[in-house]
């Protein structure tokens, strides 16, 4: 193919299988779907779990693909989003382009709140109690009220799929990372991916109906970085699986552009 190889990185509670839906939408392009230490079921050393020891975890997968000396594409939801700008802020890999979706400068504290909600669940054991929980926060509520009948299911395949610990390690480090001082901020990330001119582009997208990283702070974000924002009309956080069409379009429509 003589397209740029494309990562696809997902968010907290996801696993590899979260982002087999597009995967036929990509097929024009050499294609990765990358799960990180703490997603899925595989047993990884939790005790590190900072966004620099999974960009050495992406980079060591990339170097294992072939794909060490190439230039790669980065889209990343949510967690995902930003180990994709922490992956182009390091310069250990060739980054070409970033897309990271679900991604703010500063969350709300309600967004706040709802993921040490769901670490308080994880952190005693229960699976059910955070699937839910971070089920109410990701999604819209007409795309609840629409699918409220096959909620039950994805958060039984979400407790089957993945442990207590690894996604708790992920949200632990995530709320470690919202102090404005951390080293690993979106924030500081975008400023030193702008400095350096690190990569060609990037990508913000953001549902109009996030509560946890608002439209407003997407917009934000891009400014520092010198990127692209693109609002996802109706979508609330979870834009690649509430709006899976409309994502995947802006996507390949980003990482085509000359």
């Amino acid at each position: 193919s003589d397209f740029t190889p494309l990562v696809l990185i997902g968010g907290t509670g996801q696993w590899v299988d979260s982002w087999t839906t597009h995967v036929s939408g990509f097929r024009d392009r050499p294609l990765l779907l990358y799960e990180t230490a703490g997603q899925g079921k595989v047993a990884h050393d939790l005790s590190d779990m900072t966004l620099t020891r999974h960009t050495r975890d992406l980079q060591a997968v990339l170097a294992a693909a072939g794909w060490a000396d190439r230039p790669v594409d980065l889209a990343g939801f949510s967690f995902g989003g930003r180990l994709a700008m922490a992956a182009a802020a390091s310069g250990g890999l060739q980054v070409r382009r970033v897309v990271s979706t679900a991604v703010a400068s500063r969350r709300t504290a309600r967004g706040r709140f709802a993921l040490r909600g769901c670490l308080a669940s994880l952190r005693s054991g229960d699976m059910q109690g955070f699937g839910y929980q971070i089920t109410l926060a990701s999604y819209s509520s007409s795309f609840l009220a629409e699918h409220e009948a096959r909620v039950p299911k994805w958060v039984d395949a979400l407790a089957r799929e993945c442990t207590s610990e690894g996604v708790g390690a992920i949200i632990a480090e995530t709320l470690a990372t919202e102090e404005e001082e951390h080293p690993l901020h979106t924030e500081r990330l975008a400023s030193r991916i702008a400095s350096a001119g690190a990569v060609e582009g990037g990508l913000i997208i953001s549902g109009t109906e996030d509560a946890f990283s608002t439209l407003s702070s997407g917009a934000d974000l891009a400014r520092v970085a010198g990127w692209e924002h693109l609002p996802i009309e109706g979508a609330a956080h979870a834009v690649p699986l509430e709006k899976p069409r409309a994502w995947r379009d802006a996507v390949k429509g980003f990482l085509a552009k000359p």
